[in-house]
């Protein structure tokens, strides 16, 4: 027995030794396990580093915008690509290191810009907030206009650095831009045509009203009175589509009330009927006699569409006719429907284009109609009315043929009545004369305008209060005029060459007793709010052009001393204040016959075509002798060599200044074939058309050099 213990110990270390091996192999086999997990893991998060790489590469790639992360010492960490084109002077690898962001941007931001670009970082890294800010930034000539937003980066609850994005937004701060310049322009467009548009309608307002006071031609009052009914309606369109803020916001009010279809009918078929140019176009009515004798609607409105769309078939019918039809029914639900259509022979629309037909400003076929002039605000204006009073407007037109457009508005029948045969309706007058109630005799009146025509009609409407009435054609003349005597009252026009109202007005407030005048703005601009800026400037009231007899009335009665006024009754008797030999006709068709034999005597077929002196008359009021000092003046105007010189330095603008002036002093003096080709070149001029201007100005200049030939000869 116990020679066999030795053996049995060391079988038992040998089964020890066994079982640890066994263990050892199965942490052996665990530790492999773990290591495997181990690698995968490690691959997975070394796939997963590389794909956050990827991503992030792509990000910055494909990121459009420039984007720059720093670290807290503003060292740059990473770049979107963008940068690159923008800078060249630092690799991706150098912006990766780190380069100090002021060197960064150095070559992308002006120094005065990257300065104030600095000073926002820095207050971002301080914890301040910086909103996001727009940098106009110029480089070398070029122009970025740049968003720049900055933000603060944290990592556990540590700030890191900054996020810094720039955003280009050149091209839509150019956008902003543009549309701010259309803005004004179309502001400053509608101020000036509100003056060029208003100037002649004081005149023909204030002739018509001094012929109606004046004459003891019933007939001659009469037509005057119609010339008078027209104009006061013209101008309350003009006023309207004048008004900027109104066309911008679509604020129109509506004032119906009872009126007359026969004078409706009457007013809008006078005023289209001057505007017709020759018997080439006739002007044709369908107006069914059953139409009601009065209806309840906003008159002015309804007047504006009749005759933004009645001018819109004059302008584009050369031959043929334009046709007014107007008959009411009754809708299915039983309301009053006045039904309107205008016809026209005239070039007609394009298919493709009746679909803009009624967009703000815009003009159709513009080549072909070089020669026609306007806003491109009639029809949309028109559309924007019609459906303010509930009513639908459409078009119909086949290009080369003709346009006929449709108007149908709900309109309440006041009296029922047939109008009968609007024939016989038509030319019946409302309006009444104005009649001064009292007399200022003894005060002293200045009147201010450079335009004889304007201190003609002030001076005649200011006759029957018997006040001594002094005129002045310009600034200095008025100054000289106020320093030698004393004014209670002054009228001064605005728009004055050399020096113009408000600057006289300055200097006469400066001198002794210019304190105390009274001074009255005259001007023809009728933006609303111009009245309050003329106040601001320093005149003490605001007359619009053209003046109306009764506001000029309250204008005195406002601002002189109550104790000046002399009350009287009835009217000065008619003829002994304005000394004229005009004959008022029917229509320009009886002017021209009237003046055919003794006007175009002795003239050829040639010149005849070359100036109508019959048009001339018109536009001079029929005086011989002022028509011939308006071709005297027009001949010394010779522009033949300033309009050479033009086209030969291609200074466009210049020239379209120059044949602007001459397109309207030709038809002043009745060369209107002149007037037309001169009206073409104008447009091109404006609209940069130099391929038209080159193909006709020579035609322009011949004709041009024969009117003023004919002119020196003497005989027309």
């Amino acid at each position: 027995m116990e020679v066999n213990e030795p053996a049995s110990q060391h079988e038992l270390e040998i089964k020890k030794l066994n079982r640890e091996i066994k263990r050892l192999k199965k942490d052996n086999e665990l530790l492999r396990i773990a290591n495997n997990q181990a690698m995968n893991t490690q691959a997975y998060i070394q796939r997963d580093n590389y794909r956050q790489m990827f991503y992030n590469n792509q990000l910055l790639k494909t990121y459009p915008h420039l984007l720059i992360l720093t670290d807290d010492q503003l060292q740059t960490v990473m770049t979107s690509d963008v940068f690159f084109d923008h800078n060249r002077t630092f690799s991706k690898d150098e912006i990766e290191r780190g380069v100090p962001l002021r060197d960064a941007l150095s070559g992308i931001l002006a120094e005065r810009d990257l300065n104030h670009f600095m000073v926002m970082c820095q207050a971002a890294m301080v914890g301040r907030a910086v909103e996001p800010y727009i940098l106009r930034n110029i480089v070398g000539g070029s122009k970025t206009d740049w968003q720049i937003t900055i933000r603060r980066m944290h990592m556990e609850g540590r700030v890191t650095g900054l996020n810094i994005v720039f955003v280009d937004m050149t091209m839509m701060v150019d956008a902003l831009d543009r549309a701010e310049a259309a803005d004004k322009a179309k502001g400053a467009f509608l101020a000036n045509m509100s003056h060029e548009i208003r100037t002649p309608m004081n005149s023909i307002a204030g002739m018509s009203e001094l012929i109606i006071r004046d004459s003891n031609d019933d007939m001659a009052r009469q037509q005057a009175m119609m010339i008078k009914s027209a104009s006061k309606s013209l101008l309350a369109i003009i006023n309207d589509i004048l008004d900027y803020s109104k066309i911008e916001s679509g604020k129109i009010e509506l004032r119906a009330e009872d009126v007359r279809t026969a004078s409706i009918i009457s007013d809008i078929l006078m005023m289209i009927k001057i505007r017709l140019k020759d018997d080439s176009v006739e002007l044709n009515s369908d107006i069914d006699s059953n139409l009601p004798s009065v209806i309840h609607v906003d008159e002015v409105r309804l007047k504006q569409i009749m005759v933004n769309l009645m001018g819109n078939a004059v302008k584009f019918t050369e031959k043929g006719y334009i046709k007014l039809g107007m008959h009411m029914d009754k809708a299915t639900d039983g309301s009053d429907h006045l039904h309107i259509y205008i016809e026209d022979t005239g070039m007609g629309i394009k298919k493709e284009d009746l679909k803009d037909i009624f967009s703000s400003f815009t003009r159709i076929d513009t080549k072909r109609n070089r020669a026609v002039e306007g806003t491109g605000l009639g029809l949309a204006i028109s559309k924007e009315l019609v459906e303010l009073m509930g009513g639908t407007i459409s078009v119909e037109s086949e290009y080369g043929k003709g346009t006929t457009f449709f108007v149908d508005i709900p309109c309440p029948v006041t009296d029922p009545t047939p109008v009968g045969d609007i024939s016989v309706s038509i030319g019946e007058v409302r309006e009444e004369v104005f009649v001064p109630t009292y007399k200022i005799p003894g005060v002293n009146i200045l009147v201010v305008d450079d335009n004889e025509m304007n201190l003609t009609v002030v001076s005649g409407i200011l006759a029957p209060y018997e006040a001594n009435v002094t005129c002045a054609t310009s600034g200095e003349e008025a100054i000289s005029k106020f320093a030698k005597e004393r004014y209670d009252l002054i009228f001064m026009d605005h728009m004055m060459p050399v020096m113009d109202g408000k600057e006289t007005m300055f200097k006469i407030r400066g001198m002794q007793g210019g304190e105390n005048v009274k001074i009255v703005v005259v001007t023809a601009n009728a933006i609303n709010g111009v009245d309050e800026a003329y106040m601001d400037m320093g005149f003490d009231d605001y007359l619009s052009k053209p003046i109306d007899p009764a506001c000029l009335d309250g204008m005195l009665k406002k601002h002189l001393d109550p104790d000046w006024i002399v009350e009287k009754g009835g009217q000065k008797s008619p003829g002994d204040i304005h000394d004229t030999d005009v004959r008022i006709a029917n229509s320009y068709d009886e002017i021209k016959e009237t003046y055919e034999e003794e006007t175009n005597m002795g003239q050829s077929n040639e010149e005849v075509k070359l100036i109508d002196k019959a048009v001339g008359l018109r536009y001079c009021m029929g005086k011989e002798d002022f028509y011939k000092n308006v071709l005297n003046i027009f001949a010394e105007s010779n522009e033949c060599s300033s309009l050479k010189e033009m086209y030969d330095k291609e200074d466009w603008e210049q020239y379209h200044t120059i044949i602007h002036a001459v397109k309207g002093t030709a038809l002043t003096i009745g060369a209107t074939a002149l007037s037309e080709k001169a009206k073409g070149l104008n447009q091109a001029a404006k609209d940069g058309d130099i391929a038209y201007i080159k193909e006709h100005h020579d035609e322009f200049m011949e004709d041009y050099v024969k009117v003023l030939e004919l002119i020196k000869k003497g005989e027309i």
